[in-house]
């Protein structure tokens, strides 16, 4: 026995430093981001301190060119987690398993359990092992336009940069979002882009609200619908939701260069927001000169 010490004496214990609780009811078997105490990560590439106050985590399929892909850059830079398959996540979840659409009603589990995405490409759907994917709370985006490079315009194919800013901004973490894609060049047009949609479902107390919200802002421009329909994505009535059960997921494809891959050339059937309107307006205007053209013979005939 070491010199003075006591039978039955106790030996001093030194707590290890932990890190900071960011709620009461915090999941700790789920490996967090480490979080400064003001709630912000280090930005690895600049040494920038980021705002993200939740936990950010992301299952990686491998299917993306990890040069390009927004998910593996922010894991790099210790802004989200990654997660290995099989394990269970105890928070929301972005993954057509989901019911219903992500909403404020979701801002409590997401403070304090995390948001999590699936990193994969829109091109290998098929092979995305979703029954290995399991969270508490699987939940779908609602109807947007993607503006990374690659699925420029694209409804519904957004990147998992762009899936965890909306659901931040849609729960109430607008400045965190902001903080998720000012890290790309492009992601300042995903803002942009989606202005009154994110604000729309931001207002929205509920997910039954989003959907009304939703089925309101497509319907009321005949493009939108279009452009859903050219994409494969029709948007469903009964189920008051824009995406069919296997373009629900928001992978990442995206690229600083904007450089799309072979299989994004070859997609000639997505076709943007402006070249639908293009056409939508060439349309009418093919109709007003045959409606014009007829009424010109009827006249014609009536003089004869």
């Amino acid at each position: 026995m070491p010199r003075g010490r006591t039978r039955g004496s106790r030996s001093r214990h030194v707590p290890c430093r932990q890190p900071v609780s960011h709620g009461d009811t915090e999941d700790n078997s789920f490996p967090d981001v480490q979080l400064s105490p003001d709630g912000s990560s280090e930005d690895e590439e600049n040494g920038k301190k980021v705002s993200v106050p939740v936990k950010l985590a992301m299952w990686d399929l491998g299917q993306c060119d990890k040069k390009r892909c927004s998910g593996t850059r922010l894991v790099r830079q210790g802004v989200v987690k990654e997660l290995r398959l099989g394990g269970h996540f105890p928070g929301v979840v972005l993954s057509p398993a989901g019911q219903c659409c992500i909403s404020r009603e979701d801002f409590t589990i997401i403070k304090t359990k995390g948001l999590a995405v699936v990193d994969c490409s829109w091109n290998k759907l098929d092979d995305v092992p979703f029954e290995q994917i399991r969270g508490a709370a699987p939940r779908l985006l609602p109807w947007l336009v993607a503006a990374n490079p690659v699925n420029y315009g694209k409804p519904c194919k957004l990147s998992c940069a762009e899936a965890f800013a909306a659901g931040l901004y849609i729960c109430g973490w607008s400045e965190a979002a902001i903080d998720v894609l000012r890290r790309f060049k492009w992601g300042h047009s995903f803002f942009s882009t989606n202005a009154e949609l994110l604000d729309g479902y931001a207002a929205c107390a509920t997910s039954t609200e989003i959907i009304e919200f939703q089925t309101s802002y497509i319907s009321g421009c005949p493009s939108r619908s279009l452009s859903s329909q050219e994409n494969g994505m029709p948007f469903n009535q009964e189920r008051g939701q824009s995406y069919l059960s296997t373009a629900d997921l928001p992978p990442s494809c995206s690229s600083e260069s904007g450089e799309p891959s072979d299989e994004e050339d070859n997609e000639h059937d997505d076709i943007t927001h402006d070249a639908l309107s293009q056409q939508i307006t060439n349309r009418e205007a093919v109709l007003e000169i045959d409606e014009s053209s007829d009424q010109l013979e009827q006249r014609l005939n009536l003089h004869k």
